[in-house]
């Protein structure tokens, strides 16, 4: 592969993304991320579950879509396989980009080229954290649910999919340490490249900076799901001294919890549940917000975070892998045990009580940002790093 600093071939990228153009979760922001930072400089095909609903002004090839999460992961995976040899033949990629824990290309036979596996998560991780929202209480999306019912047939399928793996990109510590310590691949090459995201263009999209926040306007972004941690958060607000108000954004099963928050006390002048909303909503909605919670029981590098960081926002989050790596207690941000909703509620009274705290920790976040999350960085290493890979090839 040629330095993408300079004029050469273009390399030929073919990348597998089921979700592309129609859930724009973790990997969707992943890839909004990534792609106009390597299409520019490289042949980019990008293999997707269902034509993308407007133009994304990349090349996409639908191969499968349907059914749920899971089922459409498996058609688009069995797709995969009937449609690969073709693919090559037409568009003779050199290397072949995917992301786990979808593991698309969990059934082909992609010897002719390289994959890069970009590790956001695995199964065993996740069930976890869906095993630790069980426990706490709240309401389960249906992809959860599912998870935990085919988990003793998922699991040895992971298994299956990392002794396969020979080039893995992990985007957080966390998950690197979890592959390693769990299935030992037999990697070839290997690197760690946090996510990031084009910083100014994000600012720059949530309004200007000098419209005065909302008081006692807490805010949760992020699809609502259990190992998400809500539920907790909602029991957190139950604990406030100040009775502030929780904003709540993402998609998921919203009439349910507005119930699981109906029957805490909560109505909606204490939480206010607006579903999936616009992106450009969304960051005006982060721009204004007091602070940020991040209740999570388990992530890996979470967009959410870097975003309210982004926007100097104050946050309580839970100390876990993912975050820890991000940000420092005391420092750039405030960390409590997952799943301890008095403790959430105290951090949370700390800095809706505290401005000079606020402003202290949002702007550290802010500067961690700028120096480790930013898009040119993650796109730069990035393109570093295929070349590592075809160069081992």
């Amino acid at each position: 592969m040629t330095n993408p600093e300079r004029e050469g071939p273009r390399t030929k990228i073919a990348v597998a993304a089921p979700e592309f153009g129609r859930i724009w979760g973790g990997i969707g922001t992943y890839l909004g991320q990534l792609l106009p930072g390597i299409a520019p400089r490289h042949d980019v095909t990008i293999l997707c579950g269902q034509t993308p609903s407007s133009d994304t002004g990349y090349r996409t090839v639908p191969l499968a879509n349907g059914g749920g999460m899971m089922a459409n992961y498996y058609r688009f995976q069995r797709a995969l396989q009937r449609r690969w040899p073709d693919l090559v033949r037409e568009y003779r990629p050199d290397l072949l980009v995917v992301h786990h824990a979808q593991m698309p290309d969990l059934w082909t036979d992609s010897t002719s080229c390289p994959t890069v596996v970009t590790t956001h998560t695995t199964i065993l991780g996740q069930a976890r954290g869906i095993q630790s929202a069980v426990r706490h209480g709240g309401p389960l999306d249906d992809s959860e649910r599912t998870t935990l019912a085919v988990l003793p047939a998922l699991l040895p399928i992971e298994l299956y999919y990392w002794n396969r793996v020979r080039h893995v990109l992990f985007v957080s510590n966390a998950v690197r340490h979890e592959v390693v310590g769990t299935y030992d691949p037999r990697l070839r090459t290997s690197a760690l490249i946090t996510n990031g995201l084009a910083l100014d263009e994000l600012r720059a999209a949530g309004g200007t900076s000098d419209s005065s926040e909302e008081p006692g306007f807490i805010l949760y972004t992020g699809r609502l799901l259990g190992w998400k941690g809500l539920a907790v958060l909602l029991r957190a607000m139950v604990h406030l001294r100040r009775p502030e108000r929780l904003v709540v954004t993402g998609s998921g099963r919203v009439d349910a919890w507005r119930r699981y928050a109906r029957s805490l006390g909560l109505g909606p002048d204490r939480v206010e549940f607006l579903g999936a909303i616009p992106r450009s909503e969304l960051l005006s909605r982060l721009r204004r917000a007091t602070m940020v919670a991040l209740p999570s029981f388990m992530e890996s590098c979470p967009y959410s975070l870097i975003e309210a960081m982004a926007f100097e926002k104050p946050v309580v989050a839970t100390a876990i892998p993912g975050t820890v790596d991000m940000v420092e207690d005391g420092v750039s941000a405030l960390l409590v045990p997952p799943g301890d909703a008095k403790a959430l509620a105290e951090a949370i009274d700390r800095l809706l009580g505290d401005e000079a705290m606020r402003r202290r920790l949002g702007r550290t976040a802010g500067a961690v940002a700028q120096e480790r999350f930013s898009s040119a960085r993650m796109c730069a290493e990035t393109l570093r790093y295929f070349e590592d890979v075809l160069a081992a090839s």
